[in-house]
């Protein structure tokens, strides 16, 4: 009876500990990306961005709503932000998904929270990073 105050402390502070530790792997998710997928068997950008974890798709054709887990609405700007090899093309997703060829997509990251802070407001509701091939 002696050592379950010790007990109980010790079981306690391995609550917290992995309580703690719980949170970094959240943040450590606030980006995803692969630049080892085969972009070809896709036909345009919504078909491969309605496969990953946390985005959300309304919509078809060039005419969708894309709405990023853990982005924030603070403007009238409800898209996220498109950067296709480092240039901002803006909210507009059929501008972005007429410009690019999946079979040249080298690689697309989805960006939200404290990543996606690099691009100020207009980052707000996510960023949609797309790095093409380079010949």
């Amino acid at each position: 009876m002696r050592y379950l105050p010790i007990f109980i402390l010790l079981t306690l502070s391995m609550v917290f500990i992995s309580c703690s530790t719980s949170d970094n792997v959240y943040r450590d998710s606030e980006s995803v990306s692969n630049s080892e997928t085969d972009f070809s068997k896709y036909r345009n950008l919504s078909d491969y961005l309605r496969r990953l974890p946390g985005v959300k798709i309304d919509g078809v054709g060039d005419d969708i709503d894309i709405q990023i887990r853990g982005a924030s609405s603070f403007g009238a700007e409800l898209q996220p932000l498109f950067v296709v090899d480092g240039v901002v093309m803006g909210h507009s997703y059929g501008v972005v998904n007429g410009m690019i060829n999946m079979i040249n997509v080298n690689s697309v990251r989805v960006l939200s929270g404290s990543e996606a802070s690099d691009f100020g407001m207009r980052g707000a509701n996510g960023v949609i990073v797309i790095t093409m091939k380079t010949d």
